[in-house]
């Protein structure tokens, strides 16, 4: 692949792209691709036109899919590419993988701008961030890496998340935090660091994840950065156990039920914070039923939807029911991915019969069994 050998090429605000040089014998219905930036809300997106024959054919991608589509379209079907960017241009020249390419002054006016709204962020770019520069969004320099924008976005937007939760926990310990589900771990290297770099304070962090080359690599950069209270472990939410309490759970993404073993591991932990942004929503879709709501749940897509939502508002329910403040709240993973919802669970007391009442007839309205009201019985949570 040779996506990092073009990033360099393109780690600027772009004017034009040209990509032209079809290779010989390759079948390809465009002679020629044409690369211009355009403005979509506070980022900017790309536009891949396609040139076949007398007419043009279109393709809008992120900034974080640019690289990627360029680099496609250079291992199969092209030669070179033309940069036109507002520090320097680029003839790039693309031959069995390898990448050649002579740099010129900046010959075209940038009218689209990647940072024209500068926005102060918890990590700002110009600061040396150790995290992001061992994994490629920051220079050495302090640089975002244009193709990774969008992931520095995400990950300071991750941060605003957190913030106002990590105001409320003790200070005179070190801070005991799980992430279940870690993956790459961009955001548990970025909480670590947030928390013990830049709040100052002591934090036991683990990572969760059941891929084992995941894990092995996530400890490996760890210990190269000498986060030393940051580990990572291999393991299933709902086989982790731990003899401590913990102050606060994440889970990111945890799929479909994986979201309700945190919750409840959480509670078995005595989290006082619960983070989770659920996704891939499956169990209710079977199971929700309710004849004054036949025109919603008649349509697929209807249905899927609303049962994600009722999901959802049945796991904020009953951990209000369990004592805890409870906020729900949107949160963007990237520009090009749906928003997800944020649940925000912060324990402000015990068992409140009145929210579990409410849950419970939402629940019955609806004609639903919830796995996480099975699972808080069988751990003796809930009676």
């Amino acid at each position: 692949m040779i996506n990092e050998k073009l990033i360099k090429y393109f780690n600027q605000d772009i004017a034009l792209a040209v990509i032209s040089g079809l290779k010989k014998g390759t079948d390809c219905e465009f002679s020629k691709v044409t690369v211009r930036p355009f403005s979509s809300g506070d980022s900017v997106k790309y536009q891949f036109e396609y040139t076949v024959k007398a007419q043009v054919k279109h393709k809008n991608v992120s900034a974080d899919e640019l690289v990627g589509e360029v680099a496609e379209l250079l291992e199969n079907y092209f030669t070179q590419c033309m940069v036109y960017g507002s520090e320097n241009d680029f003839h790039i020249n693309c031959f069995n993988g390898k990448v050649k390419a002579k740099t010129m002054p900046p010959s075209k006016k940038v009218s689209v701008k990647a940072h024209n709204k500068k926005k102060e962020y918890i990590l700002n770019e110009g600061e040396e961030i150790d995290f992001l520069i061992y994994l490629g969004v920051m220079t050495k320099e302090g640089k975002v890496v244009k193709a990774k924008y969008n992931k520095f976005r995400q990950i300071n937007k991750y941060l605003e998340l957190l913030k106002t939760s990590l105001d409320i926990l003790p200070t005179d310990r070190p801070l005991k935090i799980v992430d279940f589900g870690c993956g790459k771990a961009y955001l548990t290297f970025a909480l670590y660091y947030y928390v013990v770099k830049i709040l100052g304070r002591q934090a036991d962090i683990t990572g969760l994840d059941l891929k084992e080359d995941v894990i092995d690599y996530c400890n490996k950069v760890a210990k190269d950065l000498n986060y030393t209270t940051l580990e990572f472990q291999k393991g299933d939410i709902k086989d982790y156990d731990r003899t401590q309490d913990v102050d606060m759970v994440i889970m990111l993404h945890a799929c479909d039920n994986a979201t309700d073993e945190g919750i409840v591991q959480s509670l078995r932990f005595n989290a006082k914070i619960i983070i989770a942004v659920p996704c891939c929503q499956h169990e209710f879709f079977k199971q929700i039923g309710n004849e004054n709501l036949q025109p919603l749940l008649q349509f697929g897509i209807l249905k899927e939807r609303f049962s994600a939502l009722a999901t959802d508002s049945l796991r904020a329910q009953i951990l209000k029911a369990l004592g805890f403040d409870v906020s729900v709240m949107e949160f963007i993973d990237t520009e090009h991915t749906p928003k997800n919802i944020a649940i925000r669970a912060i324990r402000n007391g015990g068992f409140n019969q009145k929210e579990f009442d409410n849950y419970t007839a939402f629940r019955d309205y609806f004609n639903l069994k919830p796995y996480i009201e099975r699972r808080l019985k069988e751990e003796n949570i809930l009676k």
